[in-house]
């Protein structure tokens, strides 16, 4: 039987409808109450964590604007993918003086139907997103993604952690470090106490993202929530997190980030060994690193710069704890991050700091920011007897508590 040219045609539109019916996109569709006629929204590709993406002005993946209450957003996403939606609808800030931050919500999107409803007032702003703890999402129901369902149970596990953080932090720590007026700051030992307890919740808030990692490994959630993390986990747990990366995630965007990243981070990762490099000493002399690391004592690397305030309020504490543990072996070199050389030297007078200062003053252009991925001061490296990196966590108590673990308690009467 022979069928017509116009029968085949018909059939193979008729296929072709079909196909494109069955393609895969998102809907994500809002409803915000409260929010005024024609208010921008935009979508932000999350690459690196919340906090950069709230700064980032160039990650803008797609926008609209509010009609009647609703907004909407379409597309295809090769694999569920983290966004921030930020709703513009502020323009001044919480506090005379601070960035205006918009109301912004963190969601996976992936190819299925979406819903988020909410009031406007209810909506966290972006710089709840900052520390663990702040941010709720009690107030924001997104239906619709499974990967949501995920990251939400995530962060359901996470908030115990982040509340004790800050309460920690803010109600022990800060006043321990900051007297009221007139009052003596406590005893050493009070702040080591107290660190003590802040590193052993970070230790089991630390357990816990592994095991979630570890069970979502094979989910962009997982690798989302994995890449996240990297700069908290050692060179040991990086190779072995790299190691357990399904091959068919390694194909996928969020995969091949993470991979590359891994790459990047294990270079200055706890256990890695320090990089060398060249600089100039205050007297104008050249030195490297490898004249002072790795040569059988523990050695601070301090970054600082002569027009960083918290960097300069350290010293007099890196002062007397390099008077107390430099005859056991302790040795320090401040790395300075200035451009302007003659400021460097006056700060360096000023301060009357007893070890070496050196500086490429290249600030965060050169090879040391690169190499050492430094993004803000001040940054405190310490390094073992061999040149290997131990923490970066050595400020106030914290180094107090890691030196009299090394060397005993040097501090006499005032611990």
């Amino acid at each position: 039987m022979k069928i017509s040219c116009y029968y085949i045609a018909l059939i193979s539109v008729l296929l072709l409808g079909c196909k494109e019916e069955k393609k895969e996109v998102y809907s994500f569709k809002g409803e915000i109450e409260g929010a005024a006629e024609g208010t921008k929204v935009f979508l932000k590709i999350v690459n690196d964590d919340l906090m950069t993406t709230v700064f980032n002005a160039g990650n803008v993946a797609d926008s609209t604007v509010i009609k009647d209450g609703k907004f909407e957003f379409s597309g295809k996403m090769p694999e569920a993918k983290l966004f921030l939606l930020v709703i513009n609808s502020k323009t001044e800030p919480e506090e005379p003086g601070m960035p205006v931050y918009q109301p912004s919500v963190p969601v996976f999107l992936e190819n299925s139907e979406i819903d988020l409803k909410a009031v406007l007032d209810s909506i966290p702003l972006a710089n709840r997103l900052f520390s663990e703890g702040r941010y709720s999402f009690k107030n924001v129901a997104i239906t619709g993604s499974k990967s949501q369902d995920v990251y939400l149970s995530y962060l359901d596990g996470l908030q115990l952690f982040g509340e004790k953080a800050s309460a920690l932090f803010d109600d022990e720590y800060l006043p321990y470090l900051n007297p009221e007026k007139a009052s003596k700051k406590g005893p050493i030992s009070t702040g080591v106490a107290i660190v003590t307890k802040i590193e052993e919740n970070q230790e089991k808030r630390h357990n816990y993202v592994l095991k979630f990692i570890n069970e979502n490994i094979n989910n962009p959630v997982g690798l989302t929530i994995a890449k996240n993390e990297l700069t908290k986990l050692s060179l040991e747990e990086l190779k072995k997190l790299e190691s357990v990366i399904p091959v068919e995630q390694k194909n996928t965007d969020v995969g091949k980030n993470l991979i590359s990243r891994i790459s990047e981070v294990k270079t200055v990762a706890p256990g890695a060994s320090y990089m060398d490099l060249s600089f100039n000493d205050s007297t104008g002399k050249s030195v490297k690193l490898s004249d002072y690391a790795g040569k059988g004592n523990y050695l601070l690397l301090e970054f600082w710069a002569s027009w960083c305030h918290p960097c300069r309020a350290d010293i007099p504490h890196l002062k007397e704890v390099y008077e107390r543990y430099h005859p056991k072996g302790f040795e320090v070199i401040s790395v300075s991050m200035d451009q302007d050389k003659q400021a460097w030297l006056d700060a360096v007078n000023e301060e009357n700091m007893p070890w070496i200062q050196v500086s490429d003053l290249q600030a965060f252009d050169g090879e040391l920011a690169k190499k050492y991925q430094l993004r803000a001061i001040p940054t405190c490296i310490l390094l073992d007897p061999k040149g290997k990196i131990v923490t970066t966590n050595m400020r106030g108590s914290f180094m107090d508590k890691n030196l009299i673990e090394l060397y005993g308690n040097q501090f006499g009467k005032t611990y």
